[in-house]
């Protein structure tokens, strides 16, 4: 393409060329700057002065092994546009001839626009390569490229939000410099600003921001594999948010929302799934006749208008590509969608869309559709890539190309049986990062393009009117196609197994009804979780505002747990503020490894001596173990010198501890995360032991079993079941320990959540979380209880493992209400239309939204006030006389309770909405 005719596609020709770039004129609360080598800074026009966001950025684009730079740019102009909501400056030009002339990497026109909205301090970078001559090569687009100390003001340490490729992956924070990659968005704090970019989806790159330890930061959009441009051209776009007071994951809660009013409207008008899912108890020997069986136990326990699908997950298939139903399932899909349906339900099904077995049809049948492994000489030209091997699915596991136009058709076809033909009207999609697999994709595509490609064939398969949702997803490309992510790790019904998806719950909270509705993974609340601990793994769900997906053996579920269920559903989505956690954005010492004395850690800093096999002596402290290897930790092993290795392994360190007059009360130790099982011995003596990879342990260790002031040993026996193994991760990860949401206008609920083993001391200041007032009515959620009013600040010493969800609302000189027992997010659901007649000192209000069980409401009575005729037990309904204190539309009791609370109840079986009122009187004089 010459420039006349890259002028003429772009209508550039408004553009004022200029022989040398200048610095860029402010845009609304946001200022791009380029300097005279055209590097990028960014800037924050704040009411005072201008802030500096980001300085000394280069950006460019690779062509082939070489990196141009807006530098590097010739027949450069600059000029600007005007979009709606905003304006936006534009440098034009073209890269260099390539040396020596006539190579195969062309050069490139590239266009790079910034762009900012008028009101807020939110923007967006979008860079766009179009061939000039031939169809260079790109391998990625540099968006910016600086150190650490050139982002964001102030002297505090930079904390990075890193979040991980797919569903699955893990979230961290971590303060830099450090070595870390964030996958499609980042969020950057520094002594309270916040700073968050997001990638659109649709391009043919992959958005990371690389993170060095020598303070470096490196956003690019990287095209996985390397391919020439389009002749219309390639863009990529990174959204940019900056808040000056708030952190990153607020920051990028801001640069997620679609600046598109469709966009925002498509989410908003979402309803949020609620209902229940075979997996987490059932798992892959599920049977028809145990979702029968959940399907009446849901029919008769939760209230149609609130619990809406009934999912069957993994373990009904044939095969892995052939997803009709297996022997456990004799009456087929369609049998089973009537079923469910009748009972009042939407029915789903899980499939895994892009995962095939070797010896399906599909794979038999057509070998080209299939993903290849490395080329020769690592395998044999054109050998199918081997994703899993998975004897319940039909062994070994290949993946389909979405790419291919076979393969979308036939996933189109797919999708289209299963809402058509077989009935269904939610769709989870799983193991969706199978479609990113394999050296190169049909046509050329990059696997981005490969991967939107295949879901958008099941989009359009499946229709608008189905909920669509994805899990083990690269995230970036999901956006738009699909209704719901998982945005976690599996979840399982223990203490453990919750702490995992909540801190996902909380770091992934900014894509929620931004980008699409996020799914924490199901709620369960089974034994081994005890009431507490499920209590605290329900409060996440539910305060999160997301998917409430229950999954136990619900027929086999203590009835003591199923309140914890109903209290969640519906899914308090119309809140006046939505919900959000406090807190995760600050940087947290890490101590693992080390020991605990009080407020005093001794960390173990090795050497670390390491032996494969397994030996009982090696747990002794006065073994010799001086011929033993050095090991590096943490790391798995695997990277350490071990490949492929699987089985038992020791891991020996030797610490000294100070002189102690008297031996403390508590000890800890904390090890980090080991996979898969370990048993963890001091001086011989078993202090604990833990299966699974993912868990951070800490363990009680007795003070009198250490040698004070002198040599001790601990000594890690590990069990790798497969795949990686060791002593990998040092970092506690602890979930958000504080969420907040305000669930009508100034009428807060509050969760303070703790993770620990020891109680958890709270100072809580309520300004701080936005709670505006000087004093406020308290109530107890989990404990259905009124509390003492709480000025500005919340004092609350929380039991190990346990929730204390509060209501707060600002004093009133009026009765009103504070709490009620039908959901945990007070305010959003029951009540409406609560108003005070002065006149005759009665207060209206109307309860919607009840479910069948027994019903309660407390009010917060001001002194000098008291219910009309003092009764304690006073009973009313409408028409049945005008001498009680409580007049409803069925039949109410209301007592007053020694805190001077007003306790309205009604009976189980209550369904309909109820107009109620409670009037009040001057308390007697003493």
């Amino acid at each position: 393409m010459d420039r006349r005719t890259f002028m003429l596609l772009t209508g550039a020709a408004a553009v004022l060329p200029v022989r040398r770039p200048r610095p860029l004129r402010a845009l609304g609360n946001l200022r791009f700057d380029l300097d005279d080598q055209r590097r990028l800074s960014l800037w924050y026009n704040g009411p005072d002065r201008s802030v500096p966001l980001l300085r000394n950025a280069a950006l460019g684009v690779w062509i082939g092994d070489t990196l141009a730079t807006l530098a590097d740019l010739q027949d450069v102009s600059v000029g600007n546009r005007r979009p709606p909501g905003g304006e936006s400056l534009v440098i034009r030009g073209r890269t260099p001839p390539p040396a020596p002339a006539g190579t195969a990497s062309g050069s490139v026109w590239i266009e790079a626009e910034f762009f900012a909205l008028d009101s807020v301090a939110r923007g967006a970078i979008t860079v766009t390569v179009y061939p000039d001559r031939v169809l260079a090569t790109i391998r990625a687009v540099r968006f910016f490229a600086t150190s650490e100390p050139q982002v964001l003001p102030g002297d505090g340490p930079l904390i990075a939000l890193v979040s991980g490729y797919q569903s699955w992956s893990t979230c961290h924070v971590t303060p830099l410099p450090t070595d870390a990659t964030s996958f499609g968005a980042i969020g950057l704090t520094r002594a309270g600003h916040g700073i968050g970019a997001v990638w659109d989806p649709g391009e043919a790159g992959e958005g990371t921001v690389k993170l060095a330890a020598d303070g470096g930061l490196d956003a690019v959009s990287e095209w996985r594999p390397a391919r020439p441009v389009r002749p219309d051209g390639d863009g990529a776009t990174l959204r940019i948010a900056y808040l000056p007071s708030g952190d990153g994951l607020d920051a990028l809660s801001a640069a997620a929302t679609p600046a598109s009013s469709v966009d925002r409207e498509r989410v908003t008008a979402l309803t949020v799934p609620t209902g229940w899912c075979s997996w987490y108890e059932l798992g892959a020997g599920v049977t028809e006749a145990d979702l029968l069986a959940n399907v009446e136990f849901c029919a008769a326990h939760f209230d149609r208008r609130f619990f809406r699908y009934i999912q069957l997950d993994d373990g009904y298939q044939r095969a892995a590509g052939d997803w009709d139903t297996n022997a456990k399932f004799p009456h087929g899909h369609r049998w089973l969608t009537d079923r469910v349906h009748a009972a009042g339900f939407q029915a789903g099904l899980w499939i895994a869309p892009f995962a095939v077995a070797e010896q399906s049809d599909v794979a038999r049948a057509n070998p080209t559709w299939l993903l290849k492994g490395p080329p020769p000489p690592a395998t044999p030209e054109g050998t199918p890539l081997v994703m899993d091997i998975r004897e319940p699915w039909g062994g070994r596991i290949l993946a389909l190309d979405g790419a291919h136009p076979g393969v979308q058709q036939w996933l189109y076809d797919l999708a289209r049986r299963v809402v058509r033909e077989w009935g269904y009207d939610y769709l989870k999609i799983d193991f969706l990062e199978w479609a990113t697999g394999g050296v190169t994709h049909y046509g050329g595509l990059t696997r981005a393009e490969a991967y939107r490609n295949g879901l958008a064939a099941l989009r359009e398969g499946l229709g608008t009117e189905a909920f669509l949702l994805g899990c083990g997803a690269p995230l970036q490309h999901a956006a738009g196609l699909v209704n719901g992510m998982r945005i976690g790790d599996d979840v399982d019904a223990s203490w453990n197994g919750i702490q995992s998806p909540a801190r996902a719950a909380g770091l992934r909270s900014f894509y929620h009804r931004s980008v699409w509705l996020n799914d924490p993974d199901c709620l369960v609340v089974r034994p081994p979780l005890t009431l507490d601990e499920a209590r605290v793994w329900a409060s996440v769900v539910a305060m999160s505002g997301g998917m409430s997906i229950f999954s136990d053996n619900l027929p086999k579920l203590p009835a003591g747990r199923l309140p914890l269920l109903q209290k969640t559903i519906p899914v308090a989505a119309r809140t006046t503020s939505a919900p959000r956690p406090v807190g995760t954005q600050s940087e947290e010492p890490e101590i693992a490894p080390g020991i605990s004395v009080g407020n005093t850690v001794v960390r173990l800093r090795g050497p670390w001596r390491f032996r494969t096999g397994d030996d009982p002596r090696y747990r002794v402290r006065g073994y010799d173990d001086e011929t033993w290897e050095t090991i590096p930790v943490p790391l798995n092993w695997e990277q350490a010198g071990h490949p492929d290795y699987d089985g038992s392994a020791w891991y020996r360190t030797h610490f000294t501890l100070p002189a102690a007059s008297n031996a403390p009360d508590t000890v800890h130790l904390d090890l980090g995360k080991v996979d898969d099982v370990d048993e963890t011995f001091i001086n011989g003596v078993k202090v604990g032991g833990t299966s699974g990879w993912r868990t951070y342990r800490r363990y009680a260790v007795p003070a009198t079993e250490l040698n004070w002031g002198g040599d001790n040993l601990l000594a890690v026996h590990v069990t790798d079941t497969g795949g990686p193994g060791g002593l990998w991760s040092f970092t506690r990860d602890r979930p958000a320990s504080t969420w907040i949401v305000e669930g009508a206008p100034h009428w807060w609920t509050l969760a303070l959540l703790n993770w620990d083993d020891e109680p958890r001391t709270v100072t809580q200041s309520l300004s701080a979380l936005g709670v505006s007032g000087a004093r406020f009515a308290a109530y107890d959620v989990w404990g259905e209880r009124p509390m003492d009013d709480v000025q500005q600040r919340l004092d609350a010493t929380i039991r190990p493992h346990t929730a204390l969800v509060v209501a707060l609302r600002p004093s009133a000189t009026r009765p009103q209400i504070v709490g009620s027992t039908r959901h945990i997010v007070q305010g959003a659901i029951d009540i409406t239309e609560e108003h005070w007649d002065a006149a005759t000192r009665t207060l209206h209000a109307k309860s919607v939204n009840l479910d069948g069980r027994p019903y309660a409401v407390t009010i917060a009575v001001p002194r000098g006030m008291r219910l009309r005729g003092g009764a304690r037990g006073a009973r009313g309904a409408r028409g049945a006389g005008g001498a009680g204190a409580c007049k409803s539309d069925v039949a109410c009791t209301v007592k007053r309770l020694e805190s001077g609370h007003a306790l309205v109840e009604w009976p189980g079986g209550t369904t309909a909405d109820l107009d109620w009122s409670v009037t009040f009187g001057s308390a007697a004089r003493r």
